[in-house]
């Protein structure tokens, strides 16, 4: 076997490594879409990453942070592409993806150095594509058990650029290193040892990985503190809104309860006909008052209430039937966040509609079945955009909204129900199936 070309791992094994690379990523990330031009590109990423890689192979050590830049930029452009993401969201996931494919590359090469020193005596096309497929299969799968026993749940997290600049200077320090020997055989940390080479390189990016790994545990912890945190203040804001609101009609109802009796006594005095028409006319509207949003729940009451009058101000149509007895398992402060995020989303949309006949809200809560079935319904002309059957967020910081409808679902997760969103029409409908509880 020849030193020279032992020492240098074939490009192909970076490329291939670096291109399954981004499948590892894409699997962990929130990312999937189902646009199927991205695997047009990805054959096409593959040759030229492939082709990039050979005719590189053995360069001297004043190209080779050129060519790491290279590979840099093919990744990155290939990941913003496949992924639909930003330029900040590419750049990290790029980084990522070049030192796992360090680590698959390295590790093959050294295993397949290995296998031909000591059984077959020497290198062949057949040994590296074996020793590609086993060694790739092996990483691919353990990536993938990994993402789903600890990342398949993990919201998405927020990538700023100062998580940008630490994974990639530690990723663009950690690749040195590993290639010092190849680098600079002269050094105080370079090893002219093929063998010796191989396991430096492989332990130095094995380093990497577990570093990638930490970060993603970093973030997921962060970002699962603060949607805890948030979806906490969000249902207590909700609940604390809705005793604000109960304070508020609970003085209306008494002031309509002393009034009615106010009309009785006018009426017994009324001396005119007209005076009585006017009066009985009175009468009834404070009866209609009396009469709506009595579903049998009396935080659900208070919600719709208020709610109610927020629409009336607007010009929207809030339409409601509901059983409210279905909800007495629930707390005051579950049905409170529930049906106050909700309604706000559902205002919050046909708020946006400049024609006031197409401000339409409708709510129904019935049981069916030993279940309790909720569903809400606007009208929505904008086009909206899912992701694992629930609504993306429109807004510009999408780190920063959509918390409502996270609310939602924990809230309905924890009586092992289940939300389902979709839009049929221009009408944007959320449905919550919930088993009846003891």
């Amino acid at each position: 076997m020849n030193p020279a070309e032992i020492r240098n791992t074939p490009g192909y094994f970076y490329a291939m490594a670096y291109w399954l690379a981004v499948f590892i990523i894409y699997w962990g990330s929130n990312k999937k879409n189902k646009d199927k031009k991205k695997w047009i590109i990805s054959g096409a990423v593959l040759i030229i990453i492939v082709w990039f890689m050979t005719i590189t192979k053995g360069v001297t050590k004043g190209w080779f942070l050129g060519s790491l830049f290279v590979v840099y930029l093919i990744l990155f452009f290939y990941i913003r592409m496949f992924f639909h993401c930003s330029w900040i969201e590419a750049a990290y996931f790029c980084s990522e993806a070049v030192m796992t494919g360090e680590f698959m590359a390295s590790l093959c090469w050294q295993i397949c150095y290995y296998i031909a020193l000591h059984f077959t005596g020497r290198l062949t096309h057949l040994l590296e594509s074996m020793c590609m497929l086993v060694v790739y299969a092996m990483v691919m799968a353990a990536a993938w058990f990994f993402i789903r026993l600890y990342l398949c749940e993990q919201s998405e997290a927020r990538i700023g650029p100062r998580d940008v600049l630490v994974v990639t200077f530690a990723v663009l320090s950690i690749d040195i290193v590993s290639n010092l020997s190849y680098i600079e055989s002269d050094t105080l940390f370079s090893t002219r040892n093929i063998w010796e080479t191989f396991l430096v390189r492989t332990l130095v990016d094995t380093t990497g990985i577990i570093l990638i790994i930490a970060l993603r545990f970093q973030a997921r912890e962060l970002q699962l503190r603060l949607e805890r945190d948030t979806l906490h203040n969000i249902k207590e804001m909700q609940y604390k809104t809705y005793q604000l609101s109960k304070e508020s009609i609970d003085m209306v109802n008494q002031k309509y309860h002393d009034l009615k009796h106010q009309i009785i006594l006018l009426k017994e005095e009324a001396n005119s006909q007209k005076s009585l028409e006017y009066l009985d006319q009175m009468e009834r509207e404070i009866k209609i008052y009396e009469a709506q949003n009595k579903t049998g729940n009396h935080v659900l009451d208070t919600v719709l209430t208020a709610k109610s009058t927020h629409c009336q101000a607007r010009g929207i149509e809030l339409k409601v039937i509901a059983d409210g007895k279905q909800l007495n398992f629930m707390n005051d402060m579950e049905i409170s966040s529930l049906f106050g995020n909700m309604l706000d989303n559902a205002i919050e949309n046909v708020e946006k509609q400049k024609d006031h006949s197409k401000r339409l809200i409708r709510l129904y809560i019935s049981q069916e079945k030993g279940f309790v079935r909720i569903r809400m319904e606007n009208y929505c002309e904008e086009k909206v955009k899912f992701r694992n059957g629930m609504p993306m967020t429109t807004k510009k910081d999408r780190y920063l909204h959509g918390y409502g409808m996270k609310s939602i679902q924990k809230t309905v997760h924890k009586y092992n129900g289940s939300v389902v969103a979709s839009q049929e029409n221009n009408w944007f409908m959320l449905r919550i199936l919930i088993p009846q509880q003891e």
